[in-house]
């Protein structure tokens, strides 16, 4: 009498992984298979199961509520996603079912968490360009040629050109 392991794999969010003992009645000789082994097998399959289980929804989880908080303008949403991953609630089907509620939560909790990061202009620019705004043909033509020729030589020929 002999006894094959059969593994059956079916859809991970559906059934577990079994482990199934086929009986072959070609083999007379062959001995029986330790069932507690086999028990053990299936409970280390069962638990990887729902591991993977768990992390594929917290996986879900994450870019759900990382879309929701960059919709809303969070400056880090990965690390709101840390402070409340463990308020998640999920549906029978295992999707995060009060991700909406967790974003308006922590809206309200870290005001200062949302918004734009446009820091204020320091006008970096500033003294890149002459500064002779004053300078016109009105007050050009009010000058007197001593005047003129203290003047930068390149901005009196602008004015004059414009």
């Amino acid at each position: 009498m002999r006894f094959q392991s059969v593994t059956v794999s079916a859809n991970l969010g559906d059934c577990m992984n079994e482990q199934l003992l086929l009986f072959d009645a070609g083999d007379e000789t062959a001995e029986t298979p330790d069932v507690s082994e086999s028990h053990a097998e299936a409970e280390r399959l069962r638990a990887e199961n729902d591991e993977l289980r768990n992390s594929n929804r917290m996986r879900d989880a994450h870019e759900a509520l990382t879309k929701e908080l960059n919709a809303a303008g969070a400056r880090s949403p990965k690390l709101l996603f840390a402070s409340v991953q463990r308020e998640i609630q999920f549906d029978e089907d295992g999707r995060p079912a009060n991700i909406a509620a967790i974003a308006a939560n922590l809206k309200q909790k870290f005001p200062e968490q949302f918004g734009s990061d446009q820091p204020a202009s320091i006008d970096a620019g500033a003294g890149r360009t002459s500064q002779n705004n004053f300078l016109t043909r009105d007050v050009l033509a009010k000058m007197s040629p001593q005047e003129i020729a203290r003047l930068d030589w390149n901005d009196v020929c602008h004015v004059l050109a414009n």
